[in-house]
Order: C-alpha cells, then structure tokens, then sequence
C-alpha cells in the first residue's frame, strides 16, 4: 500500500508540504501552496498503488524479453549472476 508521503508526492510533486508519519491532519503546507482535500488524499492511495503495479508488471515483462532475447530462463541468470 502506498505511503502518504508518496501519495503526496503524486498529488503535490512541486513540494511545499511536510507530513509527519501517515496521518493527513499532520500535513502543513508553505505559503501560496493549496491543500489537499482528504477525499483526494484518500482517494490517490488506489491511483499510487496501480502505478506502482504498474511500474512493477513493466519490469517484470522487461525481464522477460531480455531473458527471451538471450534464450536463458529466470534461474539460469541467477545462477549466471550469483
């Protein structure tokens, strides 16, 4: 599950927010910075976890194509890699 930090992150990635741990109520924002509602904050945790599926499902099909290309399997280049 994605942290609030990251979530953040996606909603305000110019900055100009601190978080203290996972609670929004401990937001504070610089001057000239708009907050957050709490239903965009709660609602862009499921946004930030498909794109970290996302992120993942890529890499893994990445992986694949390489390991494909060099006609080796997944435990061949462990071994291969140590």
């Amino acid at each position: 599950m994605a942290k609030a930090r990251e979530v953040l992150e996606y909603l305000l990635p110019e900055g100009g927010w601190t978080i203290q741990g996972e609670d929004f109520d401990s937001i504070t924002y610089d001057d000239g910075v708009t907050p957050v509602s709490k239903a965009a904050f709660d609602g862009a945790f499921s946004i930030v976890d498909d794109i970290h599926a996302e992120k993942i499902a890529t890499a893994a099909a990445n992986k694949a194509a390489i390991l494909e290309r060099l006609g080796i399997t997944a435990e061949e280049a462990a071994l291969i890699l140590g």
